[in-house]
């Protein structure tokens, strides 16, 4: 080929070229597989009624390509030109909203997905969208919606997916702090509020089903509490505080076998739990207690205790001293049929009370504060065998009463009562020697009696105290 015919055929190649150049539009960027610049942004796809519109739908895979290139400000240019043209094609809205967020224009990006959004409600790129610009202008439980309504949509998609389990556990962080807060300074409404949302975020845990169910408790909404706590053990069988809070539950229900049970259940699971040891005997005693007589509960309003009264409360009260101190047999003639028979006998057998020459207990006489007294310093002498620096305080007590001689029989006795804290004097220093003891201070005093004998510890082969049926 000569040098000329290679000069032609060169101009008349650049000259085919430019003229058809002329006539097609500039080809969009390429983009590389794999190296968008906004990975994260979902591409608005066109709808199939909406690609008919050739113009703005080319214009439309034009812009995102420039925007995924690294041109956020050209891919604009581009969308608003197409935009003049063809306002209501909203997949170019929402894609000019990706062009503005990728230039931290937050608040306006927000602005034209909306407008995608008010086209087409259900348009998940947008809603996404919609979601990204919130978290950045901080108005996370917004976004939080925004990232639920588009997996309503495309349960799958995964910018929502990941943004939602992002939001739900800050969200679940910042309201259980908020809770913990309230609850620490008594503000009961205001930490269930913080639960309740904590727990719409994350519905599945059991510790916040537990907590919920514990600030319920404490406002006294205890069917509440119950359903919270309930649906705690089912999500987490070996959640101990979960255990304490349904015995909690069940002893305000009155059901106290059930909250025992739970008090137990929680302790084993959980032995550094110590506070419930003293729950779990509370109840105990109380249960024991709902079981006893009829008679031995009515104690307490009797105008005047009988012995077979005070027989009961010292068996019920103090059986480990009595048990300790029981020696023999002993013949009484008229207690078989009384309720408190059993105790009768324990209370004579340790020495605790008298059994009459012609061996009568005589368990229906009314007692006198005096008799009461000498019953006491029985008693009292037991712990003095056993544990001498216990009696000290009483032992050698000889105090003065306006009408207790001390050549009385029972001075000493009344000394010894008063003096170590189990008897009080009345008014003006008397005792009331011959006055009604009546069952309420019986039982009370009994029950100072009993703090007295706890000192000397458990006793070897004792029964434990309220093991003794009256």
């Amino acid at each position: 080929m000569t040098p000329v015919l290679r000069r032609w055929l060169l101009a008349a190649t650049v000259g085919l070229t430019v003229a058809a150049g002329c006539g097609r539009p500039a080809p969009p960027p390429v983009v590389a597989p794999g190296s968008e610049r906004f990975p994260d942004y979902p591409k608005p796809l066109v709808p199939t009624d909406l690609a008919r519109l050739a113009p703005p739908a080319q214009a439309h895979e034009r812009a995102w390509a420039q925007l995924q290139s690294g041109d956020p400000k050209g891919a604009e240019r581009t969308l608003r030109e197409s935009l003049k043209k063809a306002p209501r094609f909203y997949p170019s809205q929402a894609a000019l909203g990706y062009a503005r967020l990728a230039q931290a224009a937050h608040a306006d990006a927000l602005q034209w997905f909306d407008r995608a959004l008010t086209a087409n409600g259900d348009y998940v790129p947008a809603l996404v969208g919609r979601g990204e610009a919130l978290v950045e202008l901080g108005r996370e439980g917004e976004a939080f919606d925004a990232y639920q309504s588009a997996l309503a949509e495309a349960p799958g998609q995964p910018v929502a997916l990941r943004r939602v389990e992002v939001l739900r556990f800050r969200a679940v962080q910042s309201d259980v702090a908020s809770a913990q807060a309230a609850l620490a300074g008594n503000r009961l409404d205001e930490a269930r509020d913080h639960y309740d949302r904590a727990l719409r975020a994350s519905p599945d845990s059991g510790f916040l089903h537990r907590d919920l169910a514990d600030v319920e408790l404490k406002l006294g909404h205890l069917d509440r509490a119950r359903t919270l706590v309930d649906r705690a053990l089912a999500l987490d069988a070996s959640d101990a505080r979960a255990y304490a809070i349904r015995g909690e539950v069940n002893a305000a229900a009155a059901e106290p076998v059930a909250a025992l049970a739970d008090f137990r259940k929680a302790l084993e699971l959980d032995p550094g739990l110590t506070d419930l040891t003293a729950r779990i005997t509370e109840i105990e005693t109380g249960l024991k207690e709902a079981s006893l007589p009829t008679e031995f509960k009515a104690i307490g309003g009797s105008p005047r205790v009988t012995r077979g009264e005070v027989a009961a409360l010292l068996a019920y009260k103090v059986p480990e001293i009595l048990q300790a101190a029981a020696r023999g047999t002993v013949l009484i003639t008229d207690s078989r049929k009384h309720w408190a028979q059993s105790s009768i006998l324990l209370a004579a057998r340790a020495g605790a009370m008298e059994v009459y020459p012609n061996h009568t207990f005589q368990p229906n006489a009314g007692m006198t504060r005096g008799e009461f007294a000498a019953a006491v310093a029985r008693v009292l002498n037991l712990v003095d065998a056993r544990a001498p620096q216990l009696a000290k305080g009483w032992r050698e007590a000889r105090l003065a009463f306006a009408d207790v001689r001390p050549a009385h029989t029972l001075y000493v006795p009344i000394s010894r009562a008063v003096a170590s804290g189990v008897m009080t004097p009345l008014e003006g220093q008397t005792f009331g020697i011959s006055r009604p003891m009546t069952g309420a201070d019986a039982v009370a005093a009994v029950d100072r009696l009993a703090r007295i004998v706890e000192g000397l510890g458990p006793l070897a082969g004792a029964v434990p105290r309220g093991a003794q049926r009256p």
